[in-house]
């Protein structure tokens, strides 16, 4: 089965089913499908080939799946570039994995010049209009009514061929290309979909951008089983996104912890009852115990609350809490998925004893290929005994894993290695606090010292001494941070996530 293959069966079952939701208009599985085509056989008029690398440049809709899928079906590998970068991002990304075409709109590429200069490969650019001042070497395509071409047989594609690069920084901050096969990512869309217990009847409320292993994992998952996708890009007004949870009676809604910390500070999340959300599901980093707990408490009973764990490495998921299991293992990121492997091991390899913190190694059919371009980066994951993930973690005496912290962002103040995750789950212990981040900063006498920020809950006030007098009670002396800032928002990455670097590079 290949990616476009899951797509291809749907629409043999349901093609007049409802696929995807954005705005005021409803697109089905025929929709998708014709649309797709006419992108793959516009592919095929440019002499793109099966193995060819595409760019994609586009924010989540319609247009960005038809292209997705499109590509897919021509035999390309596609590259997903995020569309909240910078031109020189994407001229990187293009540049790195040597794509032939971009499919973009001009929404998202303002700036195109710089966008293509320097892709010596790039042949095509086709988007939905263009600026008269915009100077390209390449074929320049302009109109949905020319994203089309003559017929043609679509290539043999199969489970080994590449699919999928989805750039990522990683803790370096350096961009690696993660290549995903056909087969790694319908064996992961397998497994999500049966622990979900995802059926045709789903739909899910969608504010991941597509571009992210997540939002993929959204949208592929949802396709295979036939269910929709709602589309909503409009988390800056978490109220919106709500109303639209709401309206269209969606029965899933996932996020990484900032988005839950936002709904459940900003907004009345809480206090409804939401009759057809069935579940809520959270990855994307470790969401704090108390916040967890909230939600547990706070939620009606019939909403299954998934915490999972997953890197872009592993196409997207690796493990997941039995929500029955939610109460007494708060913390934990779970147990490997089906057709997972999860072992905890020290440096030399071996395993570690119950209790004992080591790394995270992850085998199976859903882990990538490697880092496009770089073989060096590649080695240093990808071991015979499987993914090694960079986290540190230990399994308790049932076999639930716990995570400390990652090897590379471990702050090491003095003598002493220090998980920020542990300072702020200390300080997210305190109720007037939505949200903490906590990182190290170059320091002459320890290496690195401790730095906290933090937002309050609206309306609420907190100051430093505060903070750190919680931290003194509940934390060893050298964990305390040297410097608390309280902050009106954190820094995200188009993910969601809150970019650390950051906050590094302002208070360093």
């Amino acid at each position: 089965m290949t990616v476009h293959g899951m797509l291809e069966t749907t629409v043999a079952r349901r093609p007049d089913a409802p696929f995807l939701t954005h705005g005021d208009h409803t697109w089905t599985y025929r929709d998708l499908d014709r649309a797709a085509d006419r992108v793959a056989r516009f592919l095929a008029s440019r002499n793109v080939e099966r193995g060819d690398r595409v760019g994609l440049l586009m924010e989540n809709g319609f247009e960005y799946t038809a292209a997705f899928f499109g590509s897919l079906r021509a035999g390309a590998c596609l590259v997903a570039l995020n569309n909240l970068n910078p031109p020189e991002s994407h001229a990187h990304h293009l540049t790195d994995s040597g794509a032939v075409v971009l499919l973009t709109r001009a929404a998202q590429a303002r700036r195109l010049p710089e966008i293509v200069i320097d892709a010596s490969s790039l042949r095509v650019v086709a988007l939905d209009r263009a600026d008269p001042n915009w100077e390209l070497e390449s074929e320049l395509v302009i109109g949905e009514d020319l994203l089309d071409g003559p017929d043609f047989k679509p290539p043999a594609t199969g489970a080994d061929d590449l699919a999928l690069i989805l750039y990522t920084s990683g803790s370096t901050g350096n961009p690696r290309g993660v290549t995903l096969t056909h087969g790694n990512l319908v064996a992961n869309t397998n497994q999500i979909q049966a622990y979900l217990e995802l059926t045709a009847d789903d739909s899910v409320c969608c504010v991941l951008p597509f571009h992210y292993s997540f939002g993929n994992s959204l949208l592929l998952t949802h396709v295979n089983c036939g269910g929709r996708v709602v589309v909503d890009n409009r988390f800056a007004f978490p109220q919106k996104v709500l109303e639209t949870l709401e309206q269209e009676r969606c029965t899933g809604f996932s996020g990484v912890p900032s988005h839950y910390a936002i709904l459940a500070s900003r907004t009345d999340f809480l206090k409804r009852r939401w009759p057809h959300l069935r579940y809520l599901s959270q990855a994307g980093g470790a969401m704090s115990p108390e916040l967890t707990r909230r939600l547990h408490a706070d939620l009606p009973g019939s909403i299954r609350l998934l915490v999972m764990y997953g890197q872009t490495e592993a196409s997207a998921r690796l493990a997941w809490l039995p929500p029955d299991r939610l109460p007494d293992k708060i913390g934990s990121i779970g147990v490997a998925i089906p057709g997972v492997t999860l072992t905890v091991k020290r440096d030399d390899g071996s395993v570690c004893d119950e209790g004992e913190t080591g790394e995270i190694v992850a085998d199976g059919p859903n882990i990538m290929q490697g880092y496009w371009n770089d073989s060096v980066e590649t080695a240093e994951v990808l071991f015979d005994d499987g993914l090694h993930t960079g986290d540190l973690a230990y399994r308790d005496r049932d076999g639930f894993i716990f995570i400390v912290g990652r090897a590379k962002t471990m702050i090491k103040a003095g003598a002493n290695r220090v998980s920020p995750r542990q300072i702020e789950d200390v300080i997210l212990e305190l109720e007037v606090v939505a949200e903490a981040a906590v990182f190290g900063v170059p320091d002459e006498l320890l290496g690195e010292a401790i730095v906290a920020c933090l937002v309050p809950v609206p309306g609420a006030t907190i100051d430093q001494k505060t903070v750190l007098l919680h931290c003194r009670n509940h934390l060893a002396s050298f964990k305390i941070p040297s410097a608390v800032h309280i902050l009106s928002d954190l820094p995200r990455n188009a993910s969601g996530k809150t970019d650390v670097r950051v906050l590094v590079s302002t208070y360093s």
